[in-house]
């Protein structure tokens, strides 16, 4: 275990149609950025030196910025947030301040079109604004969260690698997670293993980052491109480092299962440190890959 990500909040401002909200049940119980701060030394403790601010959309907590700094007492060596970005133009700065490290920015597309038809918002402005500002404040590298989606974005593979390149961010190319059930989501599904030889036939230079899943990132003439590919990979799981905790402070092994969740909060909240150590010993021995047995790899 090498990274932990911390969803701050349930709370989203847009409505993007394939969101699994971190696989987080809903609560309305919410942590203390306090309380924050104390799993955050406690995982430090365990080895894990990188910790990720989730959602829902974190920045819809007025105390964000708090929240990082009670982080940023802990020993960790980066502290970053995924984001819609709708609202980054606003905290940059601070959170820089803070102490976070760098940002990644849900953009699925440059049109307000598919953003109103993906997102439900036309906010694509204040992202694009959000993105600048993100730069602007320090916190590199930017990466873009692009979820490629058939029929509706897989068109704009290109013009979203020359943005990035143009604010040196790194475009990260996202195959779509289909939950259990298919929720009807399945006909957007779009696989990238011809998007993936394509970025390989064009790369100067390539890296396999097995501590992110074994992804694939790809250094281009135009610039950084990862791909990012879940389903039915045996790999994904294999080299998964991270560990989750929910809005409501329980440690959540595995981002597809909630059946297997360890209740953090209440000996985070009575300071038996002891106990919360045991706690993730307890949901780190839960682990277990999700792809398995008759699920393959694709090829």
């Amino acid at each position: 275990m090498t990274s932990l990500r911390i969803s701050v909040t349930d709370e989203c401002n847009l409505n993007c149609f394939y969101c699994h909200r971190e696989g987080c049940p809903a609560s309305q119980l919410l942590m203390s950025p306090q309380e924050i701060g104390q799993i955050a030394e406690l995982a430090a403790k365990l080895g894990m030196k990188k910790i990720k601010l989730t959602g829902g959309e974190p920045l819809m907590r007025k105390d964000i910025v708090e929240i990082v700094a009670e982080i940023a007492k802990a020993p960790v060596e980066e502290i970053s947030l995924t984001t819609n970005g709708t609202l980054l133009s606003q905290y940059a700065k601070e959170l820089a301040r803070a102490g976070l490290k760098r940002v990644n920015i849900s953009l699925d597309t440059l049109k307000p079109e598919k953003f109103l038809r993906i997102t439900g918002s036309d906010m694509l402005d204040e992202v694009l604004r959000g993105v600048e500002s993100a730069v602007n404040a320090g916190l590199n590298p930017v990466k873009l969260n692009m979820v490629v989606l058939s029929g509706i974005n897989d068109d704009e593979i290109e013009d979203m690698i020359s943005f990035a390149s143009k604010h040196g961010a790194i475009l990260q190319l996202i195959e779509l997670l289909l939950p259990e059930g298919d929720k009807g989501l399945s006909c957007y599904y779009r696989d990238l293993a011809d998007i993936e030889r394509n970025m390989q036939s064009r790369a100067i230079a390539f890296e396999n980052r097995k501590l992110m899943h074994a992804r694939k990132k790809y250094i281009l003439p135009e610039g950084a491109v990862e791909i990012v590919r879940p389903m039915h990979n045996t790999e994904f799981c294999m080299h998964c480092t991270r560990l989750r905790v929910t809005a409501d402070g329980r440690l959540k092994p595995c981002l597809m299962r909630n059946d297997n969740l360890v209740d953090l909060l209440p000996h985070i909240r009575a300071s038996d440190t002891l106990a919360a150590q045991k706690d993730f010993l307890n949901a780190i021995s839960k682990r277990e890959p999700f792809f398995k047995g008759e699920r393959k790899p694709r090829a």
